[in-house]
């Protein structure tokens, strides 16, 4: 798919480029899945995974601002380099909680799309008898700090 800017038909000023150049939301288009799947993958994995996939379309929506140049040689690369510069950006701004309970949050399959519009059942299932067995821990761990704490 190619999207091309063509010079008007009614006569007058023309707005913008006077010759046929290809669009950066053409590209967008063409690579959209892989650029939300690259972005997901470097963003923390201790937000839920809603939040984790609704920020992966925002970067990749924040990497093309209005107004961006094509460059002329690899614009593929450097619409991915700016996605995956805005995802570390985001990534490294978390604060000490968040990256604490990253270490507790359950992971996703390589082959997760978060694209995807239907939900696979299956590995939701999973997740949530993880995230009930990693809460259930927890508690008890606590519960014995405390038991010993007051028997001590």
């Amino acid at each position: 798919m190619s999207a091309t800017v063509e010079t008007p038909i009614i006569p007058g000023p023309i707005q913008g480029p006077t010759r046929e150049e290809p669009l950066i939301e053409a590209l967008l288009l063409d690579d959209y899945r892989a650029l939300v799947h690259l972005a997901y993958l470097i963003l923390p994995p201790a937000i839920s995974r809603a939040r984790r996939v609704a920020a992966a379309h925002a970067v990749v929506q924040g990497a093309v601002p209005p107004g961006l140049a094509v460059p002329a040689i690899e614009p593929r690369e450097v619409l991915r380099r700016r996605v995956v510069a805005l995802a570390t950006r985001r990534a490294a701004e978390r604060t000490i909680l968040e990256r604490v309970g990253s270490v507790f949050a359950p992971k996703d399959d390589l082959g997760f799309d978060p694209c995807a519009l239907t939900v696979d059942r299956t590995t939701l299932r999973r997740r949530s008898r993880r995230g009930a067995r990693v809460a259930t821990a927890t508690a008890l761990a606590v519960a014995a700090a405390l038991l010993l704490a007051l028997l001590t």
